[in-house]
């Protein structure tokens, strides 16, 4: 079942009626092109589980839309589906989505933040430019359909860090890539003040004795500069569960 309702009569009754927030009821299916169409008073819209795909133009020109939750049910997402939404800021697109239509996020008045979901990973973006219209865009559009290391190849280069924490484990060619820039993605996270994505880089196994040092002084004058001393933490914890120094193995040896 599709949500089609005509969009006229849809539009004159959320601005008659001061309607801000929308639940989509279960068992739809889809969001019928260009259904909220220039509904601007709306600013929240919560879709259900059971909804595959956003339709062309579906929710373009809602200008006070803020916010969307996006079910891990849809696959696709039409052209211009969120052009001219001037309040969403930011939205996080679920792993089953493969395919997002040209200028699906375009012509925000500020860059606009993507989340992607992979793996319980999350990577996050910011997109300048409107969705696939530019070369950089289009070539992320293309990974996201198909994530191969061809397509990986072609992303910008902030893109590509944090993609390869979503899929190093899938892929080879992605997995040698990331070993091979480990200091840089570290230094990349605490640059961005991401948390979350130093501890993926933790995982990976990929930050090595040679290095892990340059990492923690790099984290500790980020702290002196910002206060925040979670990223020194997180690796000298690291460090000590993984490489004691020589002095705690003498330690434990004369212990024995």
């Amino acid at each position: 079942m599709a949500f089609d309702i005509q969009n006229q009569v849809l539009k004159k009754y959320t601005e008659e009626l001061g309607i801000t927030e929308v639940i989509i009821p279960d068992g739809v299916t889809k969001i019928g092109d260009a259904s909220f169409c220039q509904c601007r008073k709306i600013q929240k819209v919560i879709l259900p589980d059971s909804v595959t795909a956003i339709g062309k133009c579906a929710f373009w020109n809602c200008y006070d839309l803020e916010s969307i939750y996006i079910p891990d049910s849809v696959i696709s997402i039409g052209a211009r589906a969120f052009q001219c939404c001037y309040s969403l800021s930011e939205m996080t697109i679920p792993e089953s989505v493969k395919e997002i239509g040209s200028v699906a996020f375009g012509d925000q008045t500020d860059a606009i933040k993507l989340t992607f979901l992979r793996n319980h990973r999350k990577m996050k973006i910011t997109l300048k430019n409107p969705w696939n219209l530019y070369a950089p865009e289009e070539h992320l559009a293309d990974f996201i359909a198909k994530p191969c290391f061809k397509n990986f190849s072609l992303l910008k280069p902030e893109f590509k860090i944090p993609f390869s924490v979503g899929w190093y484990n899938t892929d080879k060619q992605i997995s040698a890539y990331l070993k091979r820039i480990i200091k840089k993605a570290v230094i990349f996270a605490i640059d961005r003040d991401d948390t979350e994505m130093l501890s993926d880089l933790l995982d990976t196994g990929f930050i090595t004795k040679k290095n892990i040092d340059f990492l923690i002084q790099y984290a500790i004058e980020d702290m002196q500069k910002f206060g925040n001393p979670e990223f020194q933490v997180m690796l000298t914890d690291y460090k000590y569960q993984h490489f004691p120094s020589d002095i705690s193995d003498i330690s434990r040896k004369l212990k024995l």
